[in-house]
């Protein structure tokens, strides 16, 4: 009886043992509208034979460890599949392969999926423990940014991971790609970039993707590297020296990020350095010798601050021959103007003193003219025996010569065309 028992109990033992199932990966995620591949092998008593095989999904409300059969994703008998996976699945339908692949895949289809086998025998009954979890990535792909730091500023110096993802999951069954401001970064093919120790040259716009998908990301990521000043110098500035009583204007430039703050001036003696104002420029109206001496430009922002090279300033002193020479020129140049003025003046007082003679000059009497007039007459008419009138030439009204109206005038013209004899007595004189 006692080696019965024992007989019996290694009959059940052998038969427990020889049920199985094995699925990979136990977790998968997948992009919508893709296919995913649910691979699985399973075993059972050799004596046994399969009737039915299912892969089904647990409801929201039912419990997801397998116990409790939900909807049919796959089924022997086709009129059970849900609606929701009518032909949307390829089953292998193989001996003791229960892979199963699943064709476009929405939000819908997120959840744990379990193989179940029937065979002939009564007990005959087994479900896979454990199910495959399957997730699905939401596109666009986009980059997160981490940080030590726990202000959340991006210092340089700092140690940074950029993550390439998804909503809900992220694919890693492919290459990655990377994109810095646009350009692909051909070493980058992992879902993570890491910079132990980030520089203001890494500063820019990331995005990312699969390497053998056109599916990147449609947003992109700043990566904002906060750096102090660099390059701190101090623009023109003079190569030479420069003279005294010359105007110069000092500029301070500089690459930061954040911009800068604020900039300072200082001036280094041979025994202090003295603060002589702010602002990216500092000028000086009219340069004497004190300031000559070596001058720097302090930048500073919210990350720290960067001096300039110190320059030195050289001032050019004006000689005593210079100043001679110019003393000299402006006299000969007073001198000049002085002499041309005089000239100038006396010019004017001789034009002057010969139109004044000719302003007073008397008129000719208005007779003499007439008497002139008849004599041309008379010449040109001796031969006339009857001359009434004679022509009479008298200036025009618009001519130098002044006009007459007088009576006494007009009576000495009319007097001489009577008396045709006075005429020739005219004539002679």
């Amino acid at each position: 009886m006692f080696y019965i028992r024992i007989l019996i109990q290694l009959s059940v033992s052998a038969a427990v043992s020889s049920w199985s199932v094995s699925y990979s990966p136990k977790s998968i995620c997948a992009f919508e509208n893709s296919s995913v591949d649910f691979s699985c092998t399973f075993d059972y008593p050799y004596w046994h034979k399969v009737e039915v095989s299912k892969w089904f999904k647990p409801r929201k409300d039912q419990k997801q460890d397998g116990s409790q059969q939900g909807m049919f994703v796959y089924h022997t008998d086709a009129a059970k599949i849900h609606e929701r996976y009518i032909n949307r699945t390829t089953y292998a339908n193989q001996d003791k392969n229960c892979s199963l692949k699943l064709h476009n895949v929405s939000r819908k289809d997120i959840g744990k999926y379990f193989f179940h086998v029937e065979t002939d025998h009564y007990w005959g009954k087994y479900t896979g423990p454990g199910g495959i979890d399957l997730s699905v990535a939401v596109l666009p792909f986009r980059v997160t940014v981490n940080t030590q730091n726990t202000k959340r500023e991006i210092n340089e110096g700092d140690s940074v991971t950029l993550t390439c993802n998804t909503e809900n999951c992220t694919p890693t069954q492919e290459a990655f790609i990377w994109f810095k401001n646009g350009l692909l970064l051909p070493k980058a093919t992992k879902q993570t970039l890491r910079f132990s120790s980030v520089s203001r040259e890494d500063f820019g716009n990331y995005s990312c993707g699969l390497k053998n998908s056109n599916t990147t990301s449609t947003t992109e990521t700043l990566l904002d590297v906060r750096y102090r000043p660099q390059n701190v110098q101090i623009i023109n500035f003079p190569s030479k020296e420069i003279e005294e009583g010359d105007s110069l204007t000092l500029n301070c430039k500089s690459n930061a990020n954040p911009a800068l703050t604020n900039y300072t001036w200082f001036k280094i003696s041979k025994t202090n350095t003295s603060y002589i104002g702010y602002g990216s420029k500092y000028s000086l109206e009219t340069v004497s010798q004190k300031d000559a001496g070596r001058y720097i430009c302090v930048a500073m922002n919210d990350v720290g601050s960067q001096n300039s090279t110190v320059i030195e300033l050289k001032v050019k002193e004006h000689s005593r021959l210079d100043f001679l020479f110019i003393a000299t020129t402006v006299l000969l140049l007073g001198i000049a103007v002085t002499l041309i003025i005089f000239c100038i003046m006396k010019r004017r007082k001789q034009i002057a003193s010969k139109k004044l003679p000719a302003e007073k000059t008397p008129t000719v009497a208005p007779t003499e003219e007439i008497y002139e007039n008849l004599r041309n007459t008379h010449k040109s008419e001796e031969n006339s025996t009857n001359l009434t009138y004679a022509d009479l030439m008298l200036p025009p009204a618009s001519s130098d010569r002044p006009q007459y109206n007088s009576q006494e005038d007009m009576t000495v013209i009319y007097s001489i065309l009577s008396d045709r004899e006075k005429t020739k007595t005219f004539e002679q004189i």
